[in-house]
């Protein structure tokens, strides 16, 4: 999974839009939305935030795979 789709799984995840994503992480909208279009690079201090804010668990683990897999079915 490329990281601008892990970003918007996760934003999916913890039902979160841009905007409540962003003030999480400490990041702007646009910063963010560029990523998910793969219009820039994810610096690694915003990694670093997403890690931080959003650590990774076995739930969260299990929804990517799900996805992966196509068994997702949004409930």
């Amino acid at each position: 999974m490329e990281y601008s789709e892990y970003i918007r799984q996760t934003r999916y995840f913890y039902d979160l839009t841009l905007s409540e994503f962003g003030k999480r992480v400490g990041y702007s909208v646009g910063y963010i939305s560029d990523i998910e279009r793969k219009r820039v690079n994810a610096s690694d201090k915003f990694k670093t935030a997403v890690l931080r804010e959003f650590p990774r668990t076995d739930a969260f683990d299990r929804f990517l795979m799900e996805i992966k897999r196509g068994d997702f079915n949004g409930g």
